[in-house]
């Protein structure tokens, strides 16, 4: 009882700051004319700062990017939180109505439906399959989730269903710890999907961007921003290359160490008293037993997708009239991820069909539940490109490269984005939640820093796109209530707290790495050199900080794992 008041309480206590912020909100910005403001000076820092604040207490975004958001609209509406409320749902409506924003919409439930088509027909099954199907020994099981993991890099929720699932029992045969185990299927999950190129984050990434270029009156493609962005994304590549570089050592450290050596020792995957996560709901996804699992149905599906945005995307830019850097360049990415996407799903399913490995209906029924999957992520987008409209009218941006105009520098933006993004997604456990409430603010600074210093907006542009991308899946990759990392323990069998305690000094690491990367991106270092940096620091820490798995009593440990 003595919980519930407490938890009554807290809700009180947010109703009570809602209701305060929006008085104040009233009081301040309220006009006698009736007429709105022209500049809000540091009340415009105020719909961002309620919506990052709000998502950290309540660890809702969607709610807490709209009261940002109906914050900015009644500033806009002379401090009338009635018509305020109607100007913050009419910000919605106007930016999904957008012909840009309804076509990467449209691709994110597309995405989500193909996958679900894929699980259905058998072709993620197949695929992992043939990678169990080749291990022999503890490294050769790590190495074989690791690349399940990069070969469903597609969705981050998948992936952990899939391998946490179906490489359980590989791991298990060779006394993997189940802190090992989830800690290797949550590495390739939102990091790697974030830097993939395709999966259902990109439409997601691109539509952050999207919306900030066309707010910004930048002529750049969206989507080759993001391309360019990846090598950025310096923590998403670090930490998969200290995941590597884990494997292949076979050393650890911390929390991490204990676990391996109590499971190859003892046989215990999970500690005493341990209270392991375990997914009770039945997957409706899951192929039926006779479905046969051919390759073909995974290869197929993936390579249609691919070639047919990339063919796509070159031909809305102008190919082959137009070089191929030229049309990369001037395409419509929009267009060729919906085009794309839906070719995809035709050619999957009709193949599928024709093969007989599931009936219609069913496959139809893959697609609606595929889609339903991804459906809170785009909901989280629509209300993103809301607030962000709202930041821009009521001069967010504009107050701040105003007030830093001369303090700070474009090149040291990426290093505080990437801080920033990380504090914001650790604390709210979302990425996609963490980009929607950053972007809109970095994304205007870094353009109006630029052009104060007569430097080309785009110089650090990307670096700064990639920082937001790397600070927001830090918080998704180790924070304790980030959905990722819940399913990674609750696929994997893992105790949840011990899943995190045992990840977060390898996500400290690989912060550390990409920070030292970030310092060089100010410099003005070349990209590769940055990831060498950072890699540098974050593997000679760990090198420096862990031990050898078979340090101690190595001859029992060959018996046991040899068992």
């Amino acid at each position: 009882m003595r919980l519930d008041k407490m938890q009554l309480k807290g809700k009180w206590k947010i109703i009570g700051i809602i209701v305060f912020v929006l008085l104040l909100t009233t009081i301040v910005t309220a006009s006698p004319g009736g007429e709105a403001r022209t500049h809000y000076g540091m009340l415009s820092l105020l719909p961002p700062i309620v919506a990052i604040l709000l998502a950290i207490m309540t660890k809702e975004v969607i709610p807490s990017l709209f009261i940002g958001l109906w914050v900015a609209g009644t500033m806009l509406a002379s401090g009338n939180p009635i018509v305020g409320f109607g100007k913050s749902v009419e910000t919605l409506w106007e930016n999904l109505g957008d012909p840009w924003s309804a076509r990467i919409v449209l691709t994110s439930l597309t995405m989500g439906g193909l996958v679900g088509v894929m699980r259905v027909g058998g072709g993620i099954d197949a695929v992992v399959q043939w990678i169990t199907s080749r291990i022999k020994t503890v490294k050769g099981a790590m190495i074989a989730t690791q690349l399940a993991g990069f070969i469903i890099f597609f969705e981050d929720y998948v992936n952990t269903l899939v391998v946490g699932t179906t490489m359980g029992p590989i791991n298990d045969k060779h006394k993997i710890s189940k802190e090992k185990f989830s800690y290797i299927v949550d590495s390739t999950a939102a990091p790697i999907a974030c830097i993939a190129g395709i999966s259902s984050w990109i439409a997601y990434m691109v539509g952050q961007i999207g919306s900030q270029f066309t707010q910004l009156d930048i002529s750049y493609s969206p989507y080759l921003a993001y391309f360019r962005s990846i090598p950025f994304i310096i923590y998403n590549i670090i930490a998969l290359v200290l995941l590597t570089y884990v494997i292949l050592s076979q050393r650890d450290m911390g929390p991490m160490l204990a676990a391996e050596r109590r499971a190859r020792s003892t046989g215990k995957l999970l500690r005493d008293g341990a209270q392991p996560l375990i997914n009770m709901n039945k997957d409706e996804l899951k192929p039926e037993e006779n479905c046969p699992k051919r390759l073909i149905n995974f290869i197929l599906p993936l390579a249609s997708l691919i070639g047919l945005i990339l063919v796509l995307m070159l031909t809305t830019g102008g190919w082959p009239k137009e070089s191929f850097a030229t049309a990369m360049g001037e395409s419509s990415s929009s267009v060729a991820l919906v085009w794309g996407s839906f070719g995809a799903l035709v050619i999957t399913i009709l193949f599928y069909w024709a093969q007989g490995v599931a009936p219609l209906k069913r496959l139809f029924s893959g697609y609606i539940q595929g889609m339903q999957s991804i459906f809170v992520g785009t909901l989280i987008l629509i209300f993103a490109w809301g607030i962000g409209a709202a930041i821009k009218q009521v001069g967010t941006a504009a107050f701040i490269v105003g007030a830093t105009e001369g303090i700070l520098s474009p090149q040291f933006i990426p290093i505080i984005t990437f801080i920033a993004g990380a504090l914001i997604s650790f604390s709210t456990g979302t990425s996609y939640g963490t980009m929607a409430v950053l972007m809109p603010i970095v994304a205007p600074l870094v353009h109006g820093t630029s052009i104060s210093a007569g430097m080309d907006p785009m110089t650090f542009m990307i670096p700064t796109i990639g920082a937001v991308f790397a600070g927001a899946v830090f918080g998704d990759h180790c924070s304790p209530i980030s959905d990722t990392t819940i399913m990674s323990s609750m696929f994997t069998g893992a105790d949840h707290i011990d899943h995190v305690n045992s990840q977060a000094p390898y996500a400290l690491l690989a912060a550390v790495g990409a920070l030292g990367g970030y310092i060089g991106v100010a410099i003005g270092l070349p990209a590769v050199v940055n990831l060498i940096i950072a890699a540098g620091i974050t593997l000679g820490l760990f090198r420096v900080l862990s031990k050898p798995i078979m340090e101690h009593g190595q001859e029992q440990l060959k018996s046991n794992i040899n068992s």
